[in-house]
């Protein structure tokens, strides 16, 4: 935000038993250090449950607890993860008050929207999951709303569909700069708030 050297937004590739890979993406309330901090808690402490073999929806709820129960002010953050198979090219969107995710596959791209809360606002957290076959080729992309709030309001899912659709980049680090740098252009280049965006792209290892 404002090009501040912090950004309140954090995220994790993190490597599971069984041929599973997590992609967790955190957006603390607000920017700078504290959303830092926050966003940077959640992001740990689901890491831990995870690898200690918690089920994604039991390690949510036990970090929306704490968070809610812990503490006397509400501070929240957002959860966006993708729970990917590396054997079946299975993946399931878990969502917590975070923006919509794309697929891009090869030719269109699929929404993924939640009207969920965020991680720390109300005990009885409501997750939202869904699940997808991906083939080789796709490619996953998943931003905060600091990168959707950038776009026109009304047209933003459209807008950043269309961005998606715009290229032929297959590799993922220069997709997620390219659409990063296509909503700045639209900003006039100084964010208004924290901005991530995270592309996994998915290929078969067979010849």
């Amino acid at each position: 935000k404002g090009c501040n050297s912090i950004s309140g937004d954090n995220f994790s590739l993190l490597e599971l038993s069984r041929g599973k890979q997590a992609v967790i993406l955190s957006d603390g309330m607000g920017a700078g250090k504290s959303a830092f901090q926050e966003s940077a808690m959640v992001v740990e402490v689901l890491e831990e449950l995870l690898n200690s073999g918690f089920l994604k929806e039991t390690a949510l709820q036990m970090l929306n607890t704490a968070m809610v129960m812990g503490r006397e002010e509400v501070r929240f953050s957002t959860i966006d993860m993708c729970l990917f198979d590396l054997y079946s090219a299975k993946c399931e969107c878990v969502k917590a008050g975070a923006s919509t995710t794309f697929i891009k596959r090869r030719k269109r791209v699929e929404r993924i929207k939640s009207t969920s809360l965020p991680l720390g606002v109300v005990a009885d957290l409501e997750i939202h999951c869904t699940k997808h076959q991906l083939k080789s080729g796709d490619f996953v992309v998943m931003v905060t709303d600091g990168v959707m709030d950038a776009l026109p309001s009304g047209e933003q899912d459209l807008l950043m569909q269309m961005i998606i659709e715009g290229t032929n980049i297959q590799n993922p680090k220069e997709l997620a700069q390219h659409i990063l740098q296509q909503v700045l252009e639209c900003s006039g280049n100084v964010p208004s708030d924290d901005m991530t965006v995270l592309v996994v792209g998915i290929w078969s290892l067979e010849k």
